[in-house]
């Protein structure tokens, strides 16, 4: 794993419908389902639904990461959780811990629930100070 993602300038900003095909991809990114709750292919419609009605909620909750400008992951806090993903052509390269280490400090998140056969998602939340919360896979 090089150290990529600590020589760069970061960013976060909440997500909105211009990230709509991004975050589709993302979601849709067949290692990402491995992980994910839901194991199927989101579809277009019901992707849009979703972000759509979550954009609307009064409270602070979808994110995207950026590096020198570029968005490579996102995440959702939910009271002291935090869930996310990395795009998957900046996974291994330190995004995660970066992103982590900021969301813990800027946003008091505690918890990340990871699948057990998720191992470079614990290391990073680990790593991060996070209270890691194993989900069997």
């Amino acid at each position: 794993m090089g150290g990529v993602a600590i020589m760069s300038d970061f960013r976060i900003r909440p997500a909105t419908k211009d990230d709509a095909r991004r975050l589709f991809e993302w979601r849709n990114d067949e290692s990402t389902r491995t992980m994910s709750k839901n194991k199927d292919v989101v579809e277009w419609d019901e992707h849009l639904g979703w972000l759509d009605r979550r954009l609307k909620m009064n409270k602070p909750g979808l994110f995207i990461f950026e590096l020198d400008g570029e968005p490579v992951a996102t995440f959702r806090v939910d009271g002291e959780d935090v869930s996310y993903t990395v795009a998957p052509e900046h996974r291994n390269r330190g995004v995660a811990k970066l992103m982590l280490n900021e969301v813990r400090a800027r946003f008091g998140c505690l918890r990340a629930h990871v699948y057990s056969d998720n191992e470079p998602s614990i290391r990073a939340a680990r790593r991060a100070g996070f209270e890691v919360v194993i989900i069997d896979a």
